[in-house]
């Protein structure tokens, strides 16, 4: 019977680097996933804050662009000659684009201009975006998995899937339309309604390629917005749970306001949105010198 052979004091050495070379490097890739899953984790913990008028974050899209959801596809994201692009290729579908860090007060300003698709779109600024949350801002039942989730969202589906946990996003949005009316909305895991009715401006500039400056500060639970330097009145429903009407000149159903004030989302993300209607697709958006400060100026009144 032939015996096994013994392995050599110099393949026992070779095997013993490899295992340390790999132990090595798993080590390594450990490191560097505790180190990402940690950052990502403080960020959805701590969102930036800061004195009133500092400068929180900027983005020119000319540079670092680590800070934004960018995708390709029929809808996409993407930077084109300095601006971020967001294309909407199917009717009746939204595409939009958020930035890394998280906020509780902020003060966005935007400048974004329609250079393709039907003029009665609709673009703007999502504000306060996140998962539906528990108690302590996650909405998994382990906060290590909202990490995993915030580095991996397509592992993070999976686990949601795995779980039955709800998946749906919860935002706000103000939005405006290149034929010059603009309106506010709010979504939840499983629905989203019109928090003001569509209404005409005569300070948006209408048309493709017509730039407008679009701003909206949010102080704690209030907010205010404005376009081009001139506020917005928003049409608020007199019943919360209700829906108002903008028609010849009045507020039907409702109460005119330059605040809307809810409690719902406390922090969350900044993004930039562009909406096609029943109109068809194509809706092509460009926006361009992100501001975000610390409210100042209209912290305190929005606050009331």
């Amino acid at each position: 019977m032939a015996a096994a052979a013994i392995p050599s004091a110099r393949s026992l050495g070779a095997l013993s680097a490899r295992r340390l070379l790999l132990l090595c490097f798993t080590l390594l890739i450990a490191l560097v996933g505790v180190n990402l899953l940690y950052a990502a984790l403080a960020r959805a913990e701590n969102p930036y804050t800061g004195a009133p008028g500092d400068l929180l974050f900027a983005a020119a899209f000319d540079g670092f662009l680590d800070d934004w959801t960018l995708y390709a596809g029929r809808q996409r994201a993407a930077v084109v000659d300095g601006e971020l692009e967001l294309a909407v290729s199917a009717a009746q579908m939204a595409v939009w684009s958020t930035a890394l860090p998280n906020f509780g007060d902020f003060d966005l300003r935007v400048r974004a201009r329609a250079v393709g698709g039907p003029i009665d779109n609709a673009f703007g600024i999502v504000f306060r975006l996140n998962d539906a949350p528990r108690a302590d801002g996650c909405s998994l039942p382990a906060i290590v998995l909202c990490g995993v989730e915030a580095l991996f969202p397509l592992v993070g589906a999976a686990i949601r899937q795995a779980l039955d946990e709800p998946t749906g996003d919860r935002y706000y949005a103000f939005l405006l339309s290149s034929d010059g009316y603009y309106s506010l909305w709010q979504a939840d895991a499983d629905s989203t309604r019109l928090r003001s009715a569509w209404i005409a401006s005569p300070h948006i500039r209408q048309g493709l390629d017509a730039q407008n400056d679009i701003r909206v500060i949010g102080a704690g639970s209030a907010f205010r917005f404005f376009i081009n330097g001139a506020p917005a009145l928003l049409c608020l429903p007199d019943d919360a749970a209700g829906v108002s009407t903008y028609y010849a000149g009045e507020c039907v159903g409702g109460t005119m306001s330059e605040v809307f004030v809810d409690a719902s989302l406390a922090a969350g993300a900044l993004g930039l949105i562009a909406q096609s209607t029943a109109s068809g697709g194509g809706v092509v958006l460009r926006f361009d010198d992100v501001l975000v400060y610390a409210p100042g100026e209209y912290s305190e009144a929005a606050k009331l």
